[in-house]
């Protein structure tokens, strides 16, 4: 977040209260529909918004199967480590160099599925099965030549992440085996995956570039079937060959996950996806202690530490939260009522913000998919969006990703205020918290002028008599938040 000056006297200005935060935390946004599939038109005009909305990152998905060539069979002679054996890349180059011409950083997300002549069999969906790692490495290293700073005047993308949501059956199988065992597959075949494309980006000049594992879903099932999506932290062990209580697999467990010779991984971060799950609130907690949605950040992050502590891991990782949101109703009636996803967001955002080896914020997508179909399938798509399909702002979620507010009640007089200016300029901003009772006028609060922290977020403490009855929003440069009112403790 950037941000402007206030015209307020910086020294009248209250200060966050210290706290274990996550102040550099950068904001992410994804639509790859509005960033690569509708026109330059409409890329440009999507960049300009994203721009003036304060987000920091662009991320951006790049499919191998969309670029390779096509065929049961890889074509003679092909060198896939050459981007010029690729085909399509017109619509990435131009929004890569679009979004950098703005100042906007691009996350580039290299993922399958694979072209037929790199996985295995006919799978449902095509390129899911088995994809073979060193072609994709190849790719990868492709992809990192394009986008090294030094081919054909293309600018250089220094931020990575490795496939999507390897614990999704959709992206990648099998997920177990077809045995009684019901072993774990798809962390190994992810391990292999990751580490070859991180060979590949590391060869194409990215060793000392942001390169994340992981996109993970952040629940799973149950059922132990081939298709049956496992738990994001199941999965995390079982990719750096531990066993459940974070033991070194060894013996017939080892060599069915292809753990022989494997030590650690290289990365910069884990990459997660925490939704909330089935419209739930942020802090409602999944059962099962290897799934952490939102509220649950903590689970992740004691398991990177225990990870870490093993040496699968480099010591206190980061922790990248790289797609998010929540789906409303309307337009689909199954999702969220979108009189709550404002303060879901905002709760959410401070859960995140709260946490000190959080990085990144993400939103995702900008505006919603289509409808396809008849009836409640044709929401197949996500609604997660702060615009409608139609473009139309969603009413206070639009508003409340500029300036996100939550506020917790302590105590009949006492309140904690998390909030921030995403769409401001420069350094060192500043906002004002606001309040009222009933109709009256809104005014700020006692010591209610808080600085902006680096990514212009802050947190704050503040004595206000009657703090259940009242409304609260925060102004910053003659902008004002949705209004909310205080959340019990």
């Amino acid at each position: 977040m950037r941000h402007a000056l206030l015209c307020l006297t910086l020294a009248a200005l209250a200060l966050p209260a210290p706290a274990a935060a996550s102040p550099f935390q950068r904001s992410i946004l994804q639509d790859d529909a509005q960033l690569l599939s509708r026109g330059a038109d409409v890329r440009e005009r999507t960049l300009d918004e994203l721009k003036g909305l304060g987000v920091d990152v662009v991320k951006m998905t790049i499919s191998w199967r969309e670029l390779a060539p096509r065929g049961r069979r890889k074509p003679s002679g092909l060198n896939a480590e050459d981007p010029a054996a690729y085909a399509g890349w017109e619509r990435y180059d131009a929004a890569i160099a679009s979004a950098r011409r703005r100042q906007l950083e691009v996350l580039l997300q290299v993922t399958g599925p694979a072209p037929d002549w790199a996985s295995v069999g006919r799978s449902e969906p095509a390129g899911a099965s088995r994809p073979d790692a060193a072609e994709f490495g190849r790719f990868a290293r492709a992809v990192g030549t394009r986008y090294s700073g030094s081919y054909q005047g293309l600018p250089r993308v220094a931020s990575w992440s490795i496939w999507n949501e390897p614990n999704l059956p959709r992206f990648l199988l099998p997920q177990r085996s077809s045995d009684r065992r019901r072993t774990p597959l798809s962390p190994a075949i992810y391990r292999r995956l990751y580490l070859a494309a991180h060979a590949g980006l590391s060869a194409s000049g990215h060793e000392r570039d942001t390169i994340l594992f992981g996109e993970l879903l952040p629940v799973g099932r149950s059922s132990t079937g081939v298709r049956s999506s496992l738990r994001p932290l199941e999965f995390l062990r079982e990719m750096l060959c531990l066993d459940r209580r974070y033991r070194p697999l060894r013996g017939r467990a080892a060599r069915a996950r292809g753990c022989q010779g494997f030590r650690s991984l290289p990365s910069s971060g884990l990459a997660y996806h925490p939704y909330a799950t089935g419209g739930r609130a942020p802090t409602t907690r999944p059962p099962h202690p290897d799934d952490a949605t939102i509220g649950q950040l903590s689970r992740v992050v004691r398991a990177l530490d225990r990870l870490g502590r093993r040496g699968r891991i480099a010591r206190g990782l980061t922790l990248y939260l790289t797609e998010f949101g929540f789906q409303t109703d309307p337009p689909d009636r199954l999702q969220t009522p979108i009189r709550r996803v404002d303060d879901f967001l905002a709760e959410s955002e401070y859960l995140a913000y709260r946490n000190p080896r959080v990085g990144s914020w993400s939103q995702y997508p900008l505006i919603d998919d289509a409808a396809n179909g008849t009836g409640l399938a044709r929401f197949s798509g996500f609604q997660s969006g702060l615009r409608f399909a139609n473009g139309q702002a969603k009413p206070d979620i639009y508003q409340g990703y500029r300036l996100p507010l939550h506020v917790r009640r302590i105590s009949s007089s006492r309140i904690e205020v998390f909030g921030g200016a995403r769409n401001a300029d420069g350094g060192g901003g500043a906002a004002v918290v606001e309040s009222r009772l009933g109709r009256a006028p809104f005014t700020p609060v006692a010591n209610g002028a808080v600085r902006l922290g680096p990514r212009g977020y802050f947190r704050a403490f503040f004595s206000v008599p009657d703090a259940a009855r009242r409304e609260f929003r925060i102004s910053s440069a003659g902008v004002s938040s949705p209004v909310v009112r205080a959340r019990r403790l």
